[in-house]
C-alpha cells in the first residue's frame, strides 16, 4: 500500500507542472474560442473572417500539442512563442469584430 501511495504522489509531482503549462494555454484557447462565437452569435463576423480566425485557433492548438509532445514539457522559448501566436490571435479576433 505504501508503494502504491509513493508511486502516485511521484506521478503526481512529475505530471503537474506538465499540466498547469498546458492548463494555461488551454484556458487561453477556449476564451478567445468563446470569444469568436460570440462574434458568430452577434453578427460583427462574417462567415469569411470566421473561418479565418478558426484556422488560426486550430493552428495554435496544433502548435501548443506540438510543443507538448517534443519534449513532454513547454520550455521557456515555447511559451514565448506560443504566447506570441496566441497575443496575436488575440488582435485579430479583436480587429475583425470591430471592423
Amino acid at each position: 500500500m505504501n508503494k502504491l501511495v509513493s508511486v502516485i504522489l511521484c506521478t503526481a509531482v512529475v505530471f503537474a507542472p506538465l499540466t498547469a503549462q498546458a492548463g494555461q494555454f488551454n484556458n487561453r484557447l477556449n476564451r478567445q474560442d468563446a470569444r469568436i462565437y460570440q462574434g458568430v452569435k452577434n453578427r460583427s463576423l462574417t462567415p469569411k473572417e470566421y473561418r479565418r480566425l478558426d484556422r488560426l485557433e486550430d493552428k495554435n492548438e496544433a502548435a501548443r500539442l506540438r510543443a507538448i509532445k517534443s519534449g513532454g514539457k513547454l520550455t521557456k522559448a515555447e511559451r514565448y512563442r506560443l504566447n506570441y501566436r496566441l497575443n496575436n490571435t488575440s488582435k485579430a479576433i479583436y480587429r475583425a469584430k470591430h471592423n
